[in-house]
């Protein structure tokens, strides 16, 4: 069971590669991952907590409520074909090949390697940051993952009201491994001047010496054709030929030449550069050798004039693709969606109990919970301040009692106010005189040499700005 390379096709992002023995059977992979809900993104949640106009107190252990604010997002991924997908390709399959009704197969890849993409420097900033992500992964096999922060701006990032439901990209996963497809024989030898090649393919590029690079997108495809015709590059098929189901091995030829060039240039990015092809296509008409269809893309540096070479460059190769090749595919899925209309079923609010999105009516709250706790502290540093410019304070306490600051809450600062019938205490913020008494106990302690300077310790509490 192997793909032959030679015989593809594709749509709607996926690729598939009919089978060498079995010609119903037809090997695939999605290099774009489409992320639907109960399809390929399965037990997607979102739960979030303190995004709103009051505090939500939790028990951190031993009678230790804290003041807290944070978000866990959670789900199931399966990289697999979507339904539309499946149906696209199949139709394809139908149209250039005439089987009707394919056997679809995942296509096998060794060496996976998988990259998480999670707004690692948004989590990072809270307490308790977590993520848990595969460390391998196949095709339509499910696997789980976990992404969980203690602070507001994840809870709101991965929240927050939206128009629209189209997948997030600040939580993915980038997948890519090598699959073995079999190669038509095929052998040439080839003879070029890579100067000619070069001054050639950069005249087909309509665009003036400027920084930056430019897709040749499927003109490689014809470029390819012309440099043959044109005898620019000579090439003798010693096994195989040019025609059309030969194309893959004609465009990678290029590549060869394009790489050979590029080792030309001792310093810089080179003159050319390849990237994963990440929506193959059946080709047109007018693309007889499939350009759609390859795992790269090719981009030319608009850097370098066409006569950056003055001398003759000698390429006198034989290249040849025969039996098993290997083949790079790359593909990437997305792990969230923003609640919106159609998926506000998935988000939770811990703290009200229900489902549903952060609005803005919570966003405001939230803030000016925060304003009110920036100002209130703002003020205690004033205060102290003056204990330091009037000389009752050394900077040294000052500094210790900033520290103290920014370990809790002056306007969320918690206080039982009642016991419930349940026997558990009902936690409210403690009034302005209250937290007074608690700041007067660490001043006295702190400028009476009593305790060490304190050490800011982890909280759950609403991030802070630190003045």
């Amino acid at each position: 069971m192997t793909g032959r390379l030679n015989r593809p096709a594709a749509a709607d992002g996926v690729v598939a590669y009919q089978d060498k023995d079995k010609p119903d059977m037809f090997h695939y992979f999605p290099l774009r991952i489409d992320s639907v809900l109960d399809e390929t993104l399965r037990s997607f949640k979102v739960d979030y907590y303190g995004v709103n106009a009051a505090p939500y107190w939790v028990d951190m252990g031993n009678g230790n409520y804290q003041s807290c604010v944070g978000g866990n997002l959670s789900g199931t991924a399966v990289p697999e074909l979507t339904t539309a997908q499946r149906a696209n390709i199949t139709k394809v399959i139908g149209d250039v090949y005439g089987v009707k009704k394919p056997n679809l197969v995942p296509l096998v890849l060794n060496n996976v390697t998988v990259q998480p993409i999670f707004a690692k420097h948004i989590v990072d900033m809270g307490t308790g940051g977590s993520a848990t992500f595969p460390n391998e992964l196949s095709l339509g096999a499910s696997t789980g993952y976990q992404i969980g922060s203690g602070n507001s701006l994840f809870a709101e990032l991965v929240g927050s009201e939206q128009d629209n439901a189209v997948p997030r990209p600040d939580f993915a996963i980038n997948l890519s491994g090598e699959a073995e497809l079999y190669a038509d024989p095929w052998v040439a030898e080839i003879h070029a001047d890579l100067r000619k090649v070069w001054e050639y393919t950069r005249t087909k590029v309509d665009v003036g010496l400027n920084l930056g690079w430019f897709n040749l997108g499927t003109s490689i495809d014809k470029i390819t054709q012309e440099l043959i015709t044109n005898n620019i590059v000579d090439i003798r098929y010693v096994q195989g030929g040019g025609g059309n189901e030969f194309g893959w091995q004609m465009l990678n030829s290029t590549k060869t030449l394009f790489e050979a060039i590029n080792k030309q240039i001792t310093a810089g990015e080179g003159l050319f550069k390849f990237e994963p092809n990440p929506t193959p296509q059946e080709p047109t008409k007018d693309e007889k050798w499939s350009s759609k269809l390859l795992p790269f893309t090719t981009s030319i540096n608009v850097g370098y004039v066409s006569n950056f070479f003055n001398q003759e460059i000698t390429f006198d190769q034989k290249v040849s693709f025969e039996g098993m090749m290997p083949v790079r595919f790359n593909s990437s899925m997305a792990l969230a969606v923003p609640c919106a209309a159609s998926t506000e079923s998935h988000f939770y609010d811990l703290q009200q109990m229900q489902q549903g999105c952060v609005t803005k009516a919570k966003h405001d709250g939230l803030q000016n919970r925060i304003d009110t706790e920036k100002e209130a502290k703002r003020k205690k540093l004033l205060l102290y301040m003056a204990k330091v410019e009037s000389g009752e304070w050394t900077p040294q306490q000052y500094s210790t009692m900033v520290a103290t600051l920014n370990t809790i809450t002056l306007t969320e600062y918690p206080s039982i106010g009642g016991i419930r019938e349940d026997g558990s205490p009902e936690i409210t913020a403690a009034s302005p005189e209250e937290v007074d008494q608690v700041l007067a106990r660490i001043e006295e302690a702190i400028t009476g040499g009593l305790v060490p300077a304190p050490r800011p310790r982890r909280s759950a509490t609403p991030r802070r700005v630190k003045v």
